[in-house]
Parts: structure tokens; sequence; C-alpha cells
């Protein structure tokens, strides 16, 4: 993680919530750091200084009384900012809805483990927009989203986030919370599993259009695997917390989805059973695999 980057706290009202933020950012490694107490004024200090991450508290957003996020993201020149929200108090999926719909790029519970910041920061440089036409037309094109109308994708891609990742990089590790599942929009990835005798045994190489990660959150468990970009990548990612508030069609037709590729993921484990019998039955003697 690039620990060059210039982040600004902007919170309000909390002071031990920005000390404890920005001591933990410096001792995570961060040195560029700044702090402004008011949201109206940093749309000015932006203008003036360089920053590539935002952090602004809940609370500041409520209280300020500038609409902060559409005024970062209607601004010509600050659209593109990375914000991360930090909050105390639980975000229903409206709220988180509507967040990402405004510009949050990442989310921050407090209080916080070092290895939380690490991941929204992570989370946050790793967005990307969703609403110009050529990521439109990249998941139009997806075989996922053939069930959806182009109404649905426009919505969804609100909800949602996109993400890059760069080769090599780890996207999920095996025993980590199951949070959010992924649709490959470009791309491969690969999943991997560490066996009893200590290995690392490559399951399955995953392409563009495939999605992965939603078995830990339909069962609300953790990771049983690791998954890898093979190369530079973009991935739909849809957070947990949406996918459990069942408001909306876009969800149900989601889980629609996910029964259908089960289905066909149990036909061919079937197909396979079915297979591995017949062989055996066909050669008796041949060893047990």
């Amino acid at each position: 993680m690039d620990k060059a980057l210039s982040i600004l706290i902007v919170i309000q009202r909390d002071i031990a919530v920005r000390d404890v933020t920005k001591g933990t950012l410096r001792y995570v490694g961060y040195t560029a750091i700044h702090t402004v107490n008011d949201p109206k004024n940093v749309v000015e200090f932006l203008l003036r200084e360089k920053c590539d991450l935002i952090i602004i508290d809940h609370d500041s957003i409520i209280n300020s009384k500038t609409d902060f996020l559409n005024t970062i993201k209607s601004h010509p020149t600050l659209g593109h900012k990375r914000i991360i929200l930090l909050y105390k108090d639980e975000l229903n999926a409206s709220e988180l809805k509507q967040l990402y719909n405004d510009g949050v790029s990442a989310v921050l519970k407090f209080p916080f483990q070092m290895t939380d910041v690490q991941k929204a920061i992570s989370d946050a440089t790793r967005s990307e927009s969703s609403v110009v036409a050529e990521t439109y037309a990249k998941i139009r094109q997806l075989d996922f989203f053939s069930f959806m109308t182009d109404e649905d994708i426009v919505k969804l891609l609100r909800m949602s986030k996109l993400r890059r990742y760069k080769k090599d990089e780890l996207i999920f590790d095996e025993g980590q919370p199951g949070d959010r599942f992924y649709v490959i929009v470009d791309g491969s990835i690969s999943i991997y599993k560490q066996l009893e005798s200590g290995k690392i045994e490559r399951l399955a190489e995953l392409k563009k259009g495939e999605c992965f990660g939603e078995m830990a959150l339909l069962e609300d468990s953790t990771r049983s695997a690791r998954a890898v970009a093979n190369e530079e990548i973009m991935l739909f990612e849809l957070d947990k917390a949406i996918m459990n508030s069942y408001d909306d069609i876009i969800t149900l037709k989601l889980y629609k989805k996910f029964a259908y590729i089960f289905s066909e993921r149990l036909r061919r484990a079937d197909r396979k059973i079915r297979d591995l019998a017949l062989y055996s039955y066909k050669n008796p003697e041949s060893p047990a695999r």
C-alpha cells in the first residue's frame, strides 16, 4: 500500500476520534496527514493542497451546513477524490446505498483496528467510477447481469462499487470475514486453498463475467479460500449489508441469479460424480483417486 498518500481528516466535533484516527494513520506509516475541522472549508483546502484521500465522519456530514458529498462529487476538478466515511452507529442498507451513490468510496467503523484502516484505504484507492459510459457498457455485456434491465443496472451501480487490483494482489484471504461478493468485469483471478499438509493448492481460475465470494456472504461465514488477481483486473463488488436487505427488487433478482448459478454447479458436480462412478465400475482394479 502506498504510504506516500496525502490524507485529509475532516472531523468537526469529536476531537478524540480525530486524534485516534490521525495517530493510527501515523502508526501505520502515513506521514502526509492534514486536518480540517469544518466541512465547508474542505473545497478551499483541496484546491490549495495536494490530497489523495478524504476521511470524514458521519456526524460532520449530517451536521454540516453544506451538502459536503454532493459539493465534492459535482465539483469540476474534485469529483474524482476518494472519500472514506467514518461512522460509529450502524448504517442500514438504505443509508449505505445512498452514501455510495453520493460518492463515498469506502466505509470505516469506529472504533477500529489497524487492519480495518488499511482495508478501508485499500478499498478507497481501488475504487473506480461506475457512472462512465465505458464502465456501464462493460457491465451490460456480462452474462451475469443479462437478466437485468438497463434501469436495473444503473440502479445497481449506484449502490455498489468497482475496484481495480493489480497482478498478484490479494482480493481476500482464507479465514477473513465474508462481507462482499464479486463479479469479474475485466481480467481473471485464481482461487487457492491451504491443505492440512500446509501446501497451497490452486482450485480454480475464474474469468470475465464469473462471480465469486458469494458463499461466505450467503452462509454468514468466513472465507474458505484465497482469491488472487492473475493480472490487472476490475471487479464489481456488492456489500453484504445491501445484499441482506430485501427492500429492493434488484436484491431479489440477484438471489435468483445465485440460485441459478448454484443449480448449474450442482449439475456439473453430479455429472462428475457419475463419470467417476462409471470409471470405477469399468476399472475395478484402478487405484482410488
